[in-house]
């Protein structure tokens, strides 16, 4: 496979025959798009306090066809965009929701620290991180070979589709999205190849038990009710009422963010930037999160079975996000579950895991069990954020990510949601991992399946 072709990419390419005269080629393309996890957790209400905001993040490899296919990365030669089917201005303006993470996003994540406001000058959405919107342009990463757009405001969606139950009473909603992603070629601008894949967003499930753990306390069985219980019990352990901070000074109690005091590298920060008049924290997000509902008596309670429990959390509310191809397999007698591969809370928790979230230093990877083999590849990409996976590269010369073939994190293929396979099935009629059903979705001359070389 070729490394990189940097020149434009034009339909017809000129061969020289041996005569020295020129014949056209015409060439055909491939793309290949996935989400960089399995599921993004996205807050159903922003006035009191959220965890993580809408925010998804979409890859793709452009491959040009042929005998010793070309990996196509250089925005000089062609540009790949992408858009969000369900999610529309029109929806958005619709949901209850949404609305409420746009009114509220700038105190969250106000534009004096250097965010941008949740609309841009025309009225449409966009992310506060990096001004993404629910349609537009990837972003070239061409020395690597792949193209990429961060911080998407997908949200889940009323429709036919809904299995996400929730919590607050509301219809059912749909947390299985659909990314459509095209390539053009840049001079021309013809459709070069396009294709769609899922764009997981789900409600975490804070609400299904904290809504009835702040009635526990005497507060109200609603939102704000469990904003103040959480005030009470974060004071109870640690000194500080969260439910009586004021973050922008409008005598409005809230809303906060976790992160502000606890380090979440998901939110692009290396150091927690903290409230005026409030410390930080030395734990991150993920340590005091997790170190508490496994350690707390209360919550022991509640849920005995808490430490491997992880739906009651990730994402919650009936989604059930890992579905990919392991949850067919076995390891002894018993399926292969969340943490067969992650360790469960306690194991976490007595290695200091948490210390170090979304890293390599703790994340699974492959080869633990696959082997460096058929582990992750030799081009990997050390991009600091994310575990070896998401991060490597394989196949010949190292030019496609593990995730273009295999899927993503939690899908892999074959996935057991049938949506997760389509985009296998359309390039090669098998939700197998790229070149399992047919080689020929990138080589011209191989008309098989396999193991491709890793």
């Amino acid at each position: 496979m070729k490394k990189y072709v940097l020149a434009g990419a034009a339909i017809l390419a000129c061969a020289t025959l041996g005569s020295g005269k020129a014949e056209a080629t015409t060439y055909s393309y491939t793309v290949v798009a996935t989400n960089d996890l399995g599921m993004h957790c996205v807050c159903m209400t922003f006035d009191k306090f959220v965890l993580l905001p809408p925010f998804n993040t979409l890859r793709a490899q452009v491959i040009r066809k042929g005998s010793d296919p070309s990996v196509m990365a250089s925005p000089t030669s062609i540009r790949v965009e992408y858009s969000i089917v369900e999610d529309t201005k029109a929806t958005l303006d619709a949901d209850p929701y949404y609305q409420n993470w746009v009114t509220y996003a700038p105190k969250l994540f106000p534009t004096s620290q250097g965010y941008l406001p949740p609309k841009d000058a025309s009225g449409n959405y966009q992310s506060p991180f990096t001004g993404a919107k629910l349609s537009g342009q990837m972003t070239a990463h061409s020395t690597e070979g792949w193209w990429e757009v961060k911080g998407v405001p997908a949200y889940p969606v009323i429709d036919s589709n809904g299995i996400m139950i929730d919590p607050l009473g509301g219809p059912n909603r749909n947390p299985y999205l659909t990314a459509s992603v095209k390539a053009y070629d840049q001079a021309t601008n013809t459709l070069l190849a396009q294709t769609t894949t899922v764009v997981p967003a789900g409600f975490g499930g804070c609400c299904s038990c904290h809504i009835q753990v702040a009635q526990n306390y005497g507060f109200p069985a609603t939102p704000e009710g469990s904003f103040e219980a959480m005030g009470y019990l974060h004071q109870r352990d640690n000194g500080i009422n969260i439910a009586q901070i004021d973050p922008d000074g409008d005598g409005i109690m809230g809303p906060i963010r976790c992160s502000q005091c606890h380090l979440d590298p998901a939110m692009g920060e290396s150091t927690p930037p903290g409230y005026a008049g409030y410390p930080t924290s030395q734990y991150t997000f993920s340590d005091v999160l997790h170190r508490f509902h496994v350690q707390s008596q209360a919550v022991q309670t509640m849920d005995p079975n808490i430490a491997t429990d992880c739906y009651k959390c990730h994402p919650g509310n009936g989604v059930n996000c890992y579905r990919g191809t392991h949850k067919t397999k076995t390891i002894g007698s018993h399926a292969i579950w969340c943490s067969d591969c992650h360790g469960d809370l306690n194991q976490r928790v007595a290695q200091n895991q948490m210390a170090y979230p979304w890293s390599d230093k703790t994340l699974p990877q492959c080869a633990t069990c696959h082997g460096t083999t058929w582990g992750e590849g030799g081009g990997y990409l050390n991009t600091g954020i994310f575990g070896k996976y998401l991060n490597s590269r394989g196949h010949e010369d190292h030019q496609i990510l593990c995730s273009t073939c295999h899927g993503e994190p939690h899908g892999l293929y074959p996935s057991t949601l049938a949506k997760d396979n389509q985009e296998m099935i359309n390039l090669q009629n098998s939700s197998l991992p790229l070149g399992g059903g047919s080689c020929n979705a990138c080589h011209t001359d191989r008309n098989y399946g396999g193991t491709p070389p890793h």
